[in-house]
């Protein structure tokens, strides 16, 4: 095995080779080091779990990581720690995300089709062309890495099953929960398919009726409800507070983003552009020609004798394929106005995720077709590389880019103003038409302030009021916030501020001592709580506990 994943890394490394390089490039969510910049001020500020950041909002704040999946980003401070800019800790996480993708997929696919076919279900799942449109062109981390959990999702659910054994539960958990973690919308069009998953494998494995199977399975689940309740029960619970309406409105509304036979299957026509209403996009959606002519070839022959032993799981791989695909065309508008929930997956044509997963996963059977396949796998991975790898770079690279760079001038603004209306709190109608500029401000009256901290969860100011004053922070409410005058509690009507929703205090003359925190609100708490609980059985899972003396 350990040679196989050598050579697995040596076969993709054309897919993430681009990253190893000095600079930083272009992509159309150009977030991703904001992002993790504002992970690391949370996690040094010891805001565990990472909610609110102070500079994104035009620097009004803003409850990003409430509503946002973590994952890639709590990973990738591991990195941060390590030194590393947080340009290139994106770099990294691609890297790591395209290993990981590829070693997941091998593992599931050697299950059924052997070491041969294990690397070409490996190999066909990282040159699928959305896989670099999903890096390189969108810089969507987080589907990119919800990419990485579906294969080792289904491969530790399958040993779970067939082995029925508890070590195995542990792994589903986390895999599961690495999913929850990293992307809301690839999560609930998995989930269908994960199901029926289970239950194929239940049947195959004459387990349907066995009680243990259920019990592990339910442990796995609840365990990993348990450890993503940090992040799941506030997204269900205060999705109420933000404006999630402008996440399925205008560009974002799905009926403008539906593929048709060609973009799938004929057409490549790689660009950089924009999903547009139509077929005229100025990206790639294509599955890719082997991606689809290989299955074809193993479903020509799927009575033979070969395949008998797979024939059922064939099947199944096909027909998860065609029911994404068709997900994705715009024939399947009727079942989208009738499920109301897929309306904030957005793309329709992010069900393309499930079919690149499940055609990659079917691709590998090709390995069982001859007696003596190594000559025909290395001319099928060969071509597949030939025919892909040069899809994955980016439009523009940047060599000279440095987070000073990244992080200054005009290219800050930008950063700090984008992605501005994706939960934007419900007492702010309007985003701002301008930055920040100070922390505090008085609105009526006058005086002098002093800041003394200034941080993601906490605001500490010394006042000077001349007469008697109004004081307004600028910071965007959101509950959770807190205001103390003098050491005793002040209520907070964010409706005071009826243009942006910003906390006001009314003060005496004379110098008095102002603080905010940003604090939990009882869901939070209780989800904290929960997760706590969760994550401390994980470890001690992990301890090596001394064998009992006899």
């Amino acid at each position: 095995m350990k040679k196989d994943l050598i050579l697995l890394v040596l076969l993709i490394l054309p897919a993430f080779a681009p990253l190893m390089q000095k600079g930083y490039f272009t992509m159309h969510d150009d977030l991703q080091s904001m992002r993790q910049l504002e992970v690391d001020k949370c996690f040094r500020d010891r805001q565990i779990p990472c909610r609110w950041n102070t500079d994104m909002g035009y620097g009004y704040g803003y409850p990003l990581f409430n509503y946002y999946p973590p994952f890639p980003y709590y990973l990738g401070q591991v990195f941060r720690f390590a030194g590393f800019q947080y340009i290139d800790v994106v770099k990294l996480m691609g890297i790591l995300g395209f290993v990981a993708s590829a070693t997941f997929m091998y593992l599931l696919a050697r299950e059924f089709w052997g070491r041969l076919g294990g690397l070409v279900s490996a190999v066909f799942y990282t040159y699928a062309p959305y896989h670099s449109v999903d890096f390189y062109v969108r810089g969507a981390i987080n589907e990119f890495w919800a990419l990485a959990f579906y294969p080792v999702i289904f491969w530790t659910t399958y040993r779970l099953i067939l082995d029925s054994h508890p070590k195995w539960i542990i792994w589903v958990t986390l895999s599961v929960v690495g999913l929850m973690l990293s992307h809301n919308p690839m999560l609930m069009i998995f989930a269908p398919i994960y199901l029926v998953w289970i239950f194929f494998w239940l049947w195959k494995s004459s387990s349907i009726l066995d009680h243990k199977s259920y019990i592990h399975l339910t442990v796995s689940a609840l365990w990993a409800l348990g450890l993503a309740a940090f992040f799941t029960l506030p997204v269900i619970f205060e999705a109420k507070f933000v404006s999630i309406w402008t996440l399925t409105s205008g560009y974002f509304n799905y009926l403008a983003h539906f593929l048709d036979i060609s973009q799938i299957f004929f057409r490549i026509n790689w660009g950089y552009g924009q999903s547009v209403y139509g077929p005229d996009d100025t990206m790639s959606f294509a599955l890719g020609y082997l991606h689809w002519i290989i299955p074809v070839v193993i479903l020509l022959f799927i009575f033979s004798k070969k395949f008998l032993n797979h024939r059922s799981l064939i099947i199944y791989l096909t027909l998860v394929t065609l029911g994404s695909l068709f997900m994705a065309h715009f024939k399947s508008t009727p079942i989208w106005l009738l499920i109301k929930p897929l309306e904030f997956l957005q793309f329709p044509w992010r069900f393309l995720t499930l079919s690149v997963f499940s055609v990659s996963l079917l691709c590998g059977a090709i390995s069982m077709f001859v007696s003596k396949p190594k000559f025909l796998i290395s001319g099928v991975l060969g071509l597949v590389i030939m025919l892909n790898a040069n899809y994955f770079q980016p439009r523009q690279w940047l060599p000279n880019m440095t987070d000073e760079q990244k992080f200054l001038g005009h290219s800050w603004q930008l950063l700090i103003t984008s992605g501005i209306f994706d939960y934007l709190p419900i007492w702010a109608p309007l985003p701002p038409i301008g930055g920040q500029g100070e922390e505090l401000k008085f609105i009526t009256g006058s005086g002098v302030y002093t800041v003394d901290k200034f941080r993601t969860n906490i605001q500490k100011y010394q006042v000077q009021a001349s007469q008697s004053a109004t004081l307004e922070l600028q910071t965007f409410y959101f509950p959770g916030w807190r205001v103390w005058l003098d050491k005793l509690e002040v209520p907070i009507d964010p409706t005071r501020d009826p243009i942006l929703g910003r906390m006001q205090v009314d003060v005496s003359q004379g110098n008095h001592d102002l603080t905010a925190r940003f604090m939990d609100t009882p869901i939070r708490f209780i989800a904290d709580s929960i997760s706590l609980i969760a994550w401390a059985i994980l470890v001690l899972y992990f301890v090596p506990w001394p064998k009992k003396l006899h």
